[in-house]
């Protein structure tokens, strides 16, 4: 099935159902082009070529259309997880062929204009309540598919004893939606090949054959970003006076967007909330765009600032890696419940802006990555990872694992997605670790 929820059809004939599917499809269409502030039944019923009794007649209210197209799309997502091409995603040639139908559907949908699951969970989860309790029921489903075929895998003897088919589940969904915030971002397919290689990989540490454990490869045609160099520097143009105006201004519409979204965020809004005018706004911020990108800027500077704090050392051991991990949540895991990550619950909501916002992104995310990239590779080149450890790719599962844990974290309300999905990306970085020799241990203990 495609439409929303099975118990909605029981009472539409098969015309009915049709119809229902068309005005689910353009209220998806709608919601990614316009976003959540102007959404309206009107603009639905003329891109579904409807009349307004109808749209009443099939949702009651704009609240049930808008949930009703987050059911649809959870419904898509466990289809493709259902088709004939994946078995029952209970053997490791079948998590390969996931692997490969991720990417490939990707290339069909391409980055914008479709209205995936981690789409409309970034434009809509802060929206309200109900809104966001229905795309933690989609979440749970999701889990609970894969719960099951992971318990299939280990009845079968496929896995060792200690796999936990919940957690590798929740590993295996919140490593896909934080792979799509970094592939919409650059809108590229690497990072979702990169993440899936990852999840992969990861299931099969778990295997109970030592031959299946072996990790496969990740792909090494990576391109790096060139950064489009945007102008976030206004200290020519500005006084002192003018530049911590401008700088207060950018944190208060920070915190505004953090709590209530880009959508729900005005220029009003913020002019009210720092206490500036609007020839003050109008003066430091062309629009609200402008404003958007500079807090873009301002988010990506905290977060690598928070990665290179003297407390984590340059993140190129495995302690500080684990310390990264716990100092994450000690220091921002109620904002994760309460809002998600800074950066990522700003990118969930951009994915569908002009190509100069999400060139910002992306920019962000290369910076982000770059710093654990660095610390891996000296990892690499003192000796303590193996020489097939790739930093970039090891790079890019931390960043998926925090963004997409934290995302289901703020969704369902759960730490355990975070924990999960982050200790998994920390597990996986380990297991390329170069294993202490004992005659090494010996030789040592002698002298």
């Amino acid at each position: 099935m495609t439409t929303a929820d099975a118990s909605a059809n029981r009472s539409f004939t098969a015309k009915g159902l049709a119809t229902r599917e068309r005005i689910l499809r353009s209220a998806a269409d709608v919601l990614l082009a316009d976003g959540l502030t102007t959404f309206n039944l009107d603009k639905v019923r003329q891109a579904a070529s409807v009349s307004g009794s109808q749209l009443n007649h099939y949702f009651d209210d704009r609240q049930d259309l808008i949930r009703a197209v987050v059911k649809r799309q959870i419904e898509i997502v466990l289809q493709f997880h259902r088709q004939p091409k994946l078995g029952g995603l209970d053997t490791f040639e079948d998590w390969e062929q996931w692997a490969n139908l991720n990417v490939r559907y990707l290339r069909k949908v391409g980055y914008r204009g479709t209205a995936t699951y981690h789409a409309l969970a970034g434009q809509l989860a802060k929206s309200d309540d109900a809104t966001r309790q229905t795309f933690a029921d989609g979440y749970w489903r999701w889990v609970n598919l894969l719960e099951d075929s992971f318990a299939r895998m280990k009845s079968r003897g496929l896995l060792v004893n200690s796999a936990d088919p919940r957690q590798l589940a929740l590993v295996v969904v919140g490593l896909h939606q934080g792979a799509g915030l970094l592939a919409f971002s650059y809108r590229q397919e690497w990072p979702l090949a990169d993440v899936t290689r990852f999840v992969v990989n990861y299931v099969r540490m778990f295997a109970k054959d030592p031959d299946e454990r072996a990790p496969r490869p990740a792909r090494k045609s990576r391109p790096r970003r060139r950064p489009h160099h945007a102008d976030h520097d206004a200290a020519p143009r500005f006084t002192a006076k003018g530049m911590a105006t401008r700088a207060r201004i950018i944190e208060g519409a920070a915190e505004l967007i953090f709590e209530h979204g880009v959508n729900g965020t005005s220029l009003d809004d913020v002019r009210r909330a720092v206490g500036v005018s609007g020839s003050q706004i109008s003066h430091y911020f062309t629009d609200k765009q402008d404003l958007t990108c500079q807090v873009i800027a301002a988010r990506t500077d905290f977060v690598v600032a928070f990665h290179t704090q003297e407390a984590l050392g340059h993140l190129d051991t495995l302690e500080s890696l684990r310390a990264w991990a716990d100092l994450c949540w000690t220091q921002a895991g109620e904002n994760y419940l309460r809002g998600g990550c800074v950066y990522g619950s700003l990118t969930g909501e951009l994915l569908e802006a002009d190509d100069a916002v999400l060139d910002d992104l992306a920019d962000g995310y290369e910076r982000w990555l770059q710093v654990f990239e660095d610390g891996l590779t000296a990892m690499r080149q003192r000796g303590e990872l193996t020489d097939d450890a790739d930093p970039r790719h090891l790079a890019v599962a931390l960043v998926a694992a925090h963004q997409g844990g934290t995302l289901l974290t703020h969704v369902t309300g759960s730490v355990e997605p975070f924990r999960a999905a982050v200790n998994a990306a920390l597990d996986y970085v380990a297991s390329f670790a170069v294993k202490t020799r004992k005659r090494a241990s010996k030789t040592k203990r002698s002298s």
